[in-house]
């Protein structure tokens, strides 16, 4: 197998996969042009097409969302709510407005915080000079009421995000600018791609599958180009996502999980009541997803290192350079997969504290949903991280060598 047919089977791959985007797309089977239109009238698209942010309700007032600087703090005590009787922070500020057609008109706003809000009861103490952000109602032009929704938080964010950016750039230099262009069209793909189609009511499952494949092989393209070891990483990694989610579709189905287990899947339920979404495919969706870095780190270190390896012992067999691809992801599955594991506790972390909090037994804990969900996440991430070493290592194996075996016949030829 020659240079040229592992260049043009790579870009084959691609094609396919976009060709599958369109695919789904054009698919008047999954979901017609009314159904489309329908979902594009929802509330959360009519925002992003609103650049003021405003929304104007039922009641003839418009809303609008914006920053605002606070200027003098008129009140600040705690009281009892007089229809529940649960304590709650009272806040009433004077604000200056700090963008948009409104900068730097002056108003009151009030914010309310309970015991168990979002925003944290006890650690929203609003302070003079404090930017935050403001949701005030407007009839004719006027401000007549305001409500403090938040801290502002966009330049800590994008100061972060620039720090990141510029270390890419720094240590990586040419590749780290490919670094940041695969992950700018990584969130693209999942910004533009997935998510609305998810909310259309598509296939969690295959477009989490789907846009595995288009990041996996648009990646390492971009980094590695068109070689024998981007051919074997890629069908490494789709080999790894599909194992997992093979092993999640029958686990999630063995243990009977709804898919609704924690509080976002519960406010996207209600939503989103015109649009049916499956959320036992969502859990899966997320499952595969959260997978593919760790398996895309583990198929390319086992691809590349088999390519150094050949490269530098162009006699090797077959077997030992399957061996030494092996030995490569046997060092490298075990952090992985505590990496893997690592993440996920992280992210549940306040949950763990809950349940050593109410020191529910093992028996009890077993059959909870929100736990088993955890367990299968990193169970099936983990599983499909350990598939894609033998993949990896029996792709890699057969290209190299179907390589060499060409060349050799070339140079004697």
């Amino acid at each position: 197998m020659s240079k040229k047919i592992i260049k043009t089977l790579a870009i084959l791959l691609v094609t396919l996969a976009f060709y599958s985007v369109s695919e789904v797309v054009a698919n008047e089977n999954i979901l017609n042009v009314d159904e489309v239109e329908q979902t594009e009238s929802y509330p959360i698209y009519e925002n992003d097409q609103e650049n003021d942010n405003s929304l104007m309700n039922n009641n003839g007032y418009e809303t609008k969302t914006m920053k605002a600087r606070i200027v003098e703090v008129v009140e600040s005590h705690i009281n009892e709510d007089p229809f529940s009787g649960v304590e709650m922070e009272h806040h009433l500020v004077r604000a200056e407005i700090l963008e948009g057609e409104y900068k730097g008109e002056t108003f009151e706003a009030e914010s309310y915080t309970y015991p168990g809000d979002g925003r944290g009861y006890g650690n929203f103490q609003l302070t003079e000079n404090d930017e935050v952000f403001v949701q005030i109602q407007l009839v004719d032009g006027d401000i007549v009421a305001a409500d403090v929704m938040d801290y502002t938080r966009d330049l800590p964010t994008f100061v972060i995000i620039g720090i990141f950016i510029a270390l890419l750039l720094l240590f990586g230099q040419k590749q780290g600018v490919k670094s940041v262009v695969t992950l700018g069209f990584t969130l693209f793909i999942i910004f533009k791609f997935m998510i609305p189609y998810l909310f259309a009511g598509y296939n969690p499952v295959y477009l989490a599958i789907l846009t595995g494949a288009i990041v996996t092989a648009s990646t390492f393209i971009m980094v590695s180009g068109f070689t024998i070891k981007t051919l074997a990483a890629v069908s490494g990694t789709i080999g790894g996502l599909a194992s997992a989610a093979v092993i999640s579709i029958i686990f999630s189905n063995s243990m009977k999980l709804t898919g609704l287990h924690g509080e976002e899947e519960r406010m996207l339920q209600l939503f989103h009541q015109e649009v049916s979404i499956d959320f036992q495919g969502l859990l899966l969706a997320g499952i595969i997803i959260g997978a593919l870095g760790a398996v895309m780190d583990v198929a390319i270190s086992i691809a590349s290192a088999m390519d150094e390896v050949q490269k530098a012992d162009p006699s090797i067999s077959r077997k030992q350079l399957f061996t030494s691809g092996m030995n490569v992801g046997k060092d490298i599955m075990g952090t992985m997969a505590n990496t893997l594991i690592l993440a996920y506790v992280g992210a549940a972390l306040p949950l763990l504290m809950l349940l050593y909090a109410y020191e529910n037994t093992f028996s009890e804990l077993i059959h909870m949903e929100f736990l088993v969900v955890e367990i299968l996440r990193t169970a099936a991430g983990s599983i499909g991280l350990i598939l894609s070493i033998p993949i990896t290592a029996i792709v890699g194996t057969l290209l190299i060598k179907s390589v060499q075996k060409e060349e050799k016949q070339k140079q004697s030829a």
